[in-house]
């Protein structure tokens, strides 16, 4: 067998920003963009659409909303406990992969509590027939365990057990009220296939990676993720500078150095492509980590980036029909008039209405 060929951080982080559509040449569908990048990080409500912005020319929220009327996109508690936005399609995969983990877990939680597992799926197969709030399923769990069940666990045990999805409007645009879950229709497919199809999907959006890298973004051990990894066959296999195995799918374009410059993009909080990686370092400066990722809450903030590189943090605000996009440099570079551009080109999109907008940068 010939040596791996060794990729340098450029070519793997040229390779990564293509499969992350975040060259904006490409224009799939929101429900096939989802599909690409596997999952959208979910916990707080407009990432998915920005993410999707960033990506996708004329990208309309709307469109977003409407795949998860009709189920073609999902919203569930999934990869490391974390609401995601994820293809209808894979759902049933994605659910079944770490509801083995999850279930692991609180069983060694509960051993000794005496609970009757089966009973309580039962009890909370048929209550979740109809949308249920997290409240009602945390009340429901307490009496159907008899009380069995620990106070910290009460909604995290019905999501274990069952494929629960969010309903309407759970995922919309700037959507913040009280989401309601409702028991998924589909029957979940058995294991290695379940996990198999997450690790696809990972590496197709992600790869090369390693297998720490599909460890970190699925939450799931290597006991699980390894037999998934054998289903997919003959893996191509490259080394990355630090002597790390990188993992790939037969038929996926090897990377290489890019032409020129990437393009700037905006992130949002939480985005996926600085989040799923064991080592962020190569698009996430050391340097700068701790003031773009606050480990203390898990909170990554809305970042730009300068030829692939977060080069600083954003945010905005509207008052009184006045819009302003306030750009914090952390790193130094020669790009202001593009970030200015595609500034704008986010403040549109974010505050539609304003009767001014401004891109400002932080001294």
């Amino acid at each position: 067998m010939p040596a791996a060929r060794t990729l340098s951080d450029r070519e793997l982080t040229a390779s990564y920003f293509a499969r992350q559509l975040l060259h904006r040449t490409e224009r799939p569908s929101a429900a096939g963009a989802v599909t690409g990048l596997t999952a959208l990080q979910a916990q707080y409500s407009p990432s998915p659409h920005l993410a999707l912005w960033t990506r996708l020319p004329g990208f309309d929220p709307r469109e977003l909303e409407a795949a998860l009327l009709d189920g073609t996109v999902v919203k569930s508690t999934l990869m490391r406990g974390t609401l995601h936005l994820v293809p209808g399609a894979d759902y049933g995969h994605l659910a079944a992969a770490w509801r083995r983990r999850w279930l692991t877990e609180l069983r060694g939680r509960h051993k000794d509590a005496g609970l009757d597992e089966a009973a309580l799926e039962a009890s909370l197969r048929a209550f979740t027939a109809v949308p249920r709030s997290a409240e009602e399923l945390r009340e429901h769990t307490a009496a159907a365990s008899g009380g069995r069940v620990r106070t910290a666990d009460l909604l995290h045990y019905p999501r274990a057990l069952l494929p629960l999805v969010h309903v309407a409007p759970s995922g919309h645009w700037r959507a913040h009220g009280k989401p309601r879950m409702v028991l998924w229709g589909g029957e979940l497919p058995p294991e290695p296939a379940a996990t198999a199809l997450l690790a696809r999907r990972y590496l197709a959006g992600y790869g090369p990676a390693s297998r720490a890298d599909l460890a970190h973004f699925t939450g799931l051990r290597l006991r699980q993720l390894d037999p998934a990894l054998a289903e997919l066959g003959e893996l191509v296999r490259y080394r990355a500078e630090d002597g790390r195995e990188l993992l790939d799918l037969p038929g996926a374009p090897p990377p290489a150095e890019p032409d020129g410059e990437l393009p700037v993009r905006f992130l949002p909080k939480w985005d996926a492509a600085l989040l799923s990686h064991a080592d962020r370092t190569r698009m996430l400066p050391a340097a700068i980590h701790q003031q773009v990722y606050r480990a203390v809450n898990g909170t990554l903030l809305a970042s730009y980036l300068v030829d692939g590189l977060v080069a600083g943090v954003w945010e905005h605000a509207c008052k009184r029909g006045a819009a302003v996009l306030t750009l914090t440099p952390l790193l130094p570079h020669g790009r202001r008039p593009e970030l200015e551009r595609e500034g704008g080109r986010l403040l549109a999109f974010l505050e539609p209405e304003a009767e001014s907008r401004r891109v400002v940068f932080a001294s």
